[in-house]
């Protein structure tokens, strides 16, 4: 999968990333690293905001064989 399974954020640049179900990895370019919810609310690490929207469509169930992961 491109990016180990995650997608960039359009104007950020950082890398949305399911973790396991329902807890999103988002990493910026820094290298800044917080950990959120299927609906963008913060559960841990140095990062404290993130996009829901990603967050919801990442959380999203799906086939792990989706075309819009891979």
């Amino acid at each position: 999968m491109g990016e180990e399974g995650g997608i960039r954020h359009g104007f950020s640049r950082a890398l949305y990333q399911r973790a396991a179900e329902n807890r999103i990895k988002v990493t910026t370019k820094e290298g800044v690293i917080g950990f959120f919810d299927g609906e963008g609310r913060w559960i841990e690490g140095e990062l404290y905001e993130a996009d829901p929207e990603l967050c919801i469509w990442l959380a999203a169930k799906r086939i792990d064989a989706s075309h819009r992961l891979s």
